[in-house]
């Protein structure tokens, strides 16, 4: 039913463009009766200003236009060429053809100078003036690209039109990668003249007119090849503060190299710059990101506040990168990336946390107090030739991540308990990609080697799960040993070609993976250690190989872009465990259709939809049947099967820009319905400790949204003014206790800033965020929670070299324990510019708020924590411009 759903639906998509068209044909031919190319040919209503289409006369000096106005009975037609007098017509809006001479004339363009102008685009090609956007109090770029209209940045990460970028460029080269915040977060503001936005980028050039890109680069356009960069020193007081940034970079025309030094305990985690938002570069590159190694082991936390993370982090970091690339003449291009950061942190607060059943309310307190050492190790070599001829790129990566966390806990005011986790994550990548011409044919060839160690161990006093572990006996300590490696390699074969307006892409990969899992519990009393035996050890091998053909088809016809992909995965699974062979030569199929329509109104709208079918396995990773303890008071265990996913989604979008009033808006709706054939079901004791495993039931999880923003630059009052809206809706099973509850939730957030520079005296921003989310739990009870935050920013700039900035934020929430926090944070800036320093003041938390209060819900409980915030602060610092 569903396949004829998909197909039904993919043919009203491609024929609908079909209907209520007229074509318009016709010849455009000089006084000489000789033809005349490159003619743009346009149509509107008669009477009214708005284009409606246009197609351009090839060399024959041909034309055809296909018109879709059905409420009229004639359409003008404009005739535009430089060397040519315009000419316009009013023709019948019926299918026809005409001839039409055009009279020579050399046509003079009037000079317009854009250096001015804050937002303008040539081809796909928008530029944002980085001078029209810098107020005073701007430093970096980030500073900038967070003002532009059409983009956001959250969390570190940009995104145009709602979508992320897929490159980070500087000079039009790839430095850094998809760990763009090095730059974005230290390269001073005023070394760049342009942020450009490069729409419908390809990034391989080799795939420019064969694979058509809907994904957007970012691109600084510098003022000059330099060395540059930022620096800072800062000192500060209660507790006792350092914040120190020492990052040069340079940018020639064939080279780029970016150092830095960074350390501080004032609650920044410079660490966020290193988090890569992107890998690899297109179309058929191999996978060349790490999938991060299965984390088993976890100590119990508070959660941390949902706010600015300057105002709870306690934390002592210290990070050291190195990048560069250099460009070769025969047009390789060499990378290379060091990085290493340590990070000490404390947590501290309380949780309390009511577990719902259908038979009562468990009600538990835990005041945490947790202490991390968190280390990661990250060396990388990529090699890439990315040319009209030939697609080379292989990426050799290292990595190594390891975390050692204490953790205190008093329960119930009552009980200590103490938690101990050692975590470590080791891991290599290889990934290999080669692209060639043969003849008209293109073939791309990949390869990718990954592997993986995992050890992990967690140690709990005094032991818990008694009447599981210990027959019901209490007993002094209890260890939880995991050690975990696999190994991936995957290889793949894909060819490409256009034939007329279509490009078919047929691909078949061959991946294997193998993976080990070895765990055992330690129970400790006095000095007699033992390991428990069945039940609660896991011994397992698993290797699957999978065989995937796919056949991508994509096609570009006058405004629709049509894009299907129809992969099949045939898999084989072989899995010991126990000692016993619980899959033996096991066989699995998968079929996974997609496709994909986009409409291009004009260059100022364009609107698309998808639709994607299809059905997974995995588990593999979890396929074991011995207790683990994952944490404290929890415990897992699970049926050793394959595990089967099957999904249904479609959403719709719609984009709009118009870059000469600096208008940017997109909306988009998504809705998925999954089944499965199993369900995760979790058993709570009277301490509210939970033991999970894998029960042969079917379950679903319908999920709906709709996500939209809208951008706006006023030009006359240098004002951005930006807002964004987020509605979705979800529903799921899930076993407790063994009945079956279906959660609801839904939940609505919104968002609106302003951000204005029209005075060089003062300038300032402000935003609100309000949100809500609906839970409706076990047994019918509801939960219900309101936020509604403000942030203003005000900067007053009396000279030249002085400046006053003051932040203020104000949070709120329906908690009834929780009256509203405002916090107030100021800065003074005084400005040496003959050695282009400022020094700094600034004293944050002024007003000394000391702990904040959350709720949120997961499916059986409800939880609010009380988190220990940063006191009040001071620190003096001095900023330089390398």
């Amino acid at each position: 039913m569903r396949d004829q759903l998909f197909f039904t639906v993919m043919f009203i998509l491609i024929s609908v463009h079909s209907f209520a068209q007229t074509v318009i044909t016709g010849k455009l031919l000089t006084e000489d009766q000789k033809p005349i190319a490159n003619v743009t040919v346009s149509y509107k209503k008669i009477g009214s200003p708005a284009l409606l289409g246009f197609s351009k006369s090839d060399v024959e000096g041909i034309f055809k236009l296909t018109v879709k106005v059905i409420d009229v009975d004639s359409v003008q037609l404009d005739f535009n060429h430089l060397s040519y007098a315009k000419r316009s017509v009013h023709v019948v809006n019926a299918t026809a053809h005409y001839a039409y001479i055009l009279k020579a004339e050399v046509r003079k363009i009037q000079e317009v100078k854009l250096a001015d102008v804050p937002v303008y685009n040539r081809k796909d090609t928008i530029n944002y003036n980085v001078a029209s956007f810098t107020g005073k109090q701007d430093r970096v770029i980030a500073d900038i690209i967070k003002k532009l209209p059409g983009i956001e940045m959250r969390g570190g990460q940009i995104l145009y039109q709602g979508e992320p970028i897929q490159q980070y460029r500087v000079n039009g080269l790839d430095m850094i990668g998809g760990r763009y915040g090095l730059i974005n977060q230290n390269l001073p503001a005023d070394a760049v003249l342009k942020v450009q936005i490069l729409e419908n980028h390809q990034p391989v050039k080799m795939l420019d007119k064969l694979v058509f890109s809907n994904r957007a680069t970012l691109n600084l356009q510098l003022k000059k090849f330099t060395t540059t960069g930022t620096g800072k020193i800062g000192l500060g007081a209660t507790p006792a503060l350092w914040d120190a940034n020492l990052t040069p970079m340079t940018f020639a025309k064939t080279f780029q190299i970016l150092n830095s030094l960074q350390t501080n305990n004032i609650g920044d985690d410079v660490s966020q710059q290193l988090k890569p938002f992107y890998s690899g570069t297109g179309y058929f590159t191999a996978r060349s990101s790490f999938s991060d190694g299965p984390t088993y082991l976890s100590i119990r936390e508070v959660a941390t506040p949902d706010f600015e993370q300057k105002k709870w982090l306690d934390n002592q970091i210290f990070l050291m990168s190195s990048n560069m690339i250099q460009k070769l003449k025969n047009g390789l291009e060499v990378k290379g990336n060091l990085s290493y950061f340590h990070d000490d942190r404390k947590l501290q607060g309380t949780t309390m946390t009511q577990y719902f059943t259908s038979d009562e309310v468990i009600q538990n307190q835990e005041m945490v107090d947790n202490s991390y050492g968190v280390d990661e190790l990250n060396i990388g070599v990529l090699v890439e030739k990315n040319e009209s001829n030939i697609y080379l790129r292989n990426s050799t990566n290292y990595r190594k991540h390891w975390n050692n966390s204490v953790g205190n806990i008093l329960l119930n005011k009552n009980t200590t308990i103490y938690q101990d986790k050692r975590f470590s994550d080791e891991a290599f990548l290889n990934a290999f990609s080669l692209g060639r011409f043969i003849g008209k044919q293109l073939v791309n060839i990949t390869s990718t080697v990954e592997w993986h160690s995992t050890p992990q161990r967690l140690s709990v006093s005094p032991g818990q799960f008694e009447s599981l572990i210990n027959a019901g006996k209490p007993y002094d300590h209890m260890g939880q040993i995991v050690l975990f490696k696999s190994f991936n390699f995957e290889n793949g074969v894909s060819l490409s070609r256009k034939i007329k307006r279509w490009t078919i892409s047929p691909s078949v990969n061959l991946n294997y993976n193998n993976s080990k899992l070895n765990s055992h519990i330690q129970v400790k009393e006095q000095n007699d250690v033992r390991v428990l035996d069945t039940g609660y050890f896991n011994d397992m091998n698993n290797a699957q190989l999978q065989l995937r053909m796919a056949l991508e088809m994509r096609k570009e016809v006058r405004k629709f872009i049509y894009s299907f992909n129809l992969p099949f995965s045939q898999y084989y699974y072989n899995v010991r465990h126990q000692g016993e062979q619980r899959l033996k030569n096991e066989f699995r199929s998968s079929w996974n259709p997609s496709a994909s329509v986009t409409y291009l109104l004009n260059s100022k709208n364009s609107i698309g939809t998808n639709l994607l079918s299809g059905r997974n396995f995995g588990g593999l990773d979890n396929f074991y049947s011995g207790y683990i303890i994952n944490q404290y008071r929890s415990m897992q265990k699970y049926n050793a099967r394959l595990l089967k996913d099957e999904d249904l989604s479609t959403g719709v979008n719609y984009q709009y820009k118009n870059t000469s009033k600096a208008i940017f808006a997109n909306l988009a709706y998504n809705f998925r319905k999954s089944w499965r054939d199993y369900m995760f079901s979790t058993v709570l004791d009277s301490l509210g400790r939970s033991t999970t495993s894998i029960t042969n039931r079917h379950g679903q999880r319908l999920s709906q949204g709709i996500s939209g923003g809208l951008s706006k630059l006023f030009v006359s009052i240098k004002t951005v003014a930006k807002l964004n809206g987020n509605f979705s809706w979800s529903t799921s099973d899930y076993l407790l206790n063994e009945q079956l509850v279906k959660q609801h939730v839904n939940s609505q957030s919104f968002t609106f800033e302003l951000i204005n520079s029209s005075s060089s005296l003062v300038s300032g921003d402000y935003r609100v965020s309000m949100g809500r989310t609906h839970n409706r739990l076990a047994d019918g009870l509801r939960n219900e929670l309101l936020y509604n935050n403000h942030f203003f920013n005000l900067v007053f700039a009396p000279h030249d070299r002085h400046l006053i900035s003051l932040s203020n934020s104000l949070y709120a929430n329906n908690l009834k324990a929780q009256k509203s926090q405002y916090f107030m944070d100021a800065t003074y800036r005084f400005r040496l510019s003959h050695w282009r320093t400022d020094l700094e003041f600034t004293a944050s938390n002024i007003l000394n708020n000391k702990n904040y209060l959350q709720q949120f819900s997961s499916d059986y409980e409800l939880i609010q924590s009380y988190f220990e915030l940063r006191a009040r602060q001071f620190l003096i610092s001095m900023k330089f411009k390398i």
